[in-house]
């Protein structure tokens, strides 16, 4: 009995042993599975939102591909819009240019017509006035030679022998010779003097060539002494120059001496003070007429400047002007504005000068 309540005893201690080792461990394994769980979850509702962005995100780029197609399709829309703008444009524009130039064609035959019926014209009365002119020409010698035969038949004169045409020609002929012989004459004496000279040459004796080769050497000697500096039997331009420039220092000197001796030897003598002259002094009248005189000249320089403006500007609007041509009108305008603003000038001048003096003139006469 005793061994059986032993081993009951033991049993049961055992069993509570087991019990209480046991118990944690399934504690531990509850709390670990839970955790696990809530790992799942997460990763679960990672995925999921991951799987919605990339929804989105899919959306999102399909939409963006769908309005790409969209304006891709209005730009060739519009593109070819506007193709055909310009090619309607451009059909237009040639189609106005052929018109242009068609009418250009027509107005430069149309002118060329003109011009060449205003010159017959104006050659035709040219012609007629020429023939008008030699008509009347004609009857006014022809009215002078009745009226000097009708005076000569009235009250015959002796008169000179009308000289022929024989008689003309001969004097002709005599001028002709004479002229002919004038010529053969200078010839004759201008050969006569290069035989004169030929033969002064010849005769000129030895003697005489030895004295001119003596007093070229002598030059050529004097010469080399004056400016051969080294002494080698050549002058160079350095030497010229070196010599010459001692020669001006030279006299340099010398002049410096004779001025300084000079005005050693007389004193110089005291200057006057120089008198200033009064300014002449000019009536009111005369500033008057100064004064009216600018006016006039004033006018007339800005008729001149506007003139000069007015032709310059025809002249640099017309393609047909030579250039030459368009400087001189532009010289002639640039000498115009200057007159014009010379007299100008004066005009100022002449004004102030004739208000002052007229300002003058009345305060003295209140004095």
């Amino acid at each position: 009995m005793k061994l059986t309540s032993r081993s009951s005893v033991s049993a049961s201690i055992i069993a509570l042993a087991l019990i209480f080792l046991t118990g944690p461990l399934h504690a531990t394994d509850r709390k670990s599975s839970s955790s696990d769980d809530r790992r799942v979850q997460d990763y679960k509702r990672k995925i999921a939102e991951i799987n919605q962005r990339v929804a989105a995100t899919e959306k999102a780029l399909g939409q963006a591909a769908a309005g790409y197609k969209a304006q891709v399709a209005r730009k060739e829309k519009e593109l070819k819009d506007l193709q055909e703008q310009y090619q309607a444009r451009a059909e237009s524009a040639k189609k106005a240019i052929g018109e242009l130039r068609k009418d250009q064609a027509e107005l430069a035959k149309a002118l060329s017509n003109y011009e060449k019926a205003l010159k017959e014209k104006q050659t035709a009365e040219a012609n007629r006035k020429r023939d008008e002119a030699k008509k009347k020409a004609a009857e006014d010698a022809k009215k002078k030679e009745e009226a000097r035969r009708a005076a000569h038949s009235k009250k015959p004169a002796a008169k000179k022998p009308e000289q022929s045409k024989s008689d003309k020609q001969k004097r002709i002929d005599a001028a002709r010779a004479k002229q002919r012989a004038e010529q053969a004459k200078r010839a004759a004496e201008a050969k006569a003097r290069a035989e004169k000279a030929r033969k002064d040459h010849d005769a000129r004796s030895k003697e005489q060539r030895e004295a001119i080769r003596k007093k070229a050497e002598e030059s050529r000697r004097a010469f080399l002494k004056r400016f051969d500096v080294n002494r080698d039997g050549k002058v160079t331009k350095d030497e010229s120059k070196q010599v010459l420039a001692a020669e001006a220092k030279r006299r340099a000197e010398a002049r410096k001496k004779a001025l300084a001796s000079k005005s050693t030897s007389k004193p110089a003598p005291t200057q006057k003070p120089a008198v200033r002259k009064p300014a002449p002094k000019t009536s009111l009248d005369h500033l008057r007429a100064k004064y009216s005189a600018a006016i006039k000249n004033d006018e007339s320089a800005k008729r001149r400047l506007a003139a000069a403006k007015r032709a310059y500007d025809e002249a640099r609007g017309n393609r047909k002007t030579y250039k030459v041509d368009l400087e001189r009108l532009g010289k002639n305008y640039e000498r115009a504005r200057k007159d014009a603003y010379t007299a100008g000038r004066e005009l100022v001048s002449a004004k102030r000068a004739y208000e002052y003096a007229r300002n003058k003139r009345i305060e003295a006469q209140k004095k």
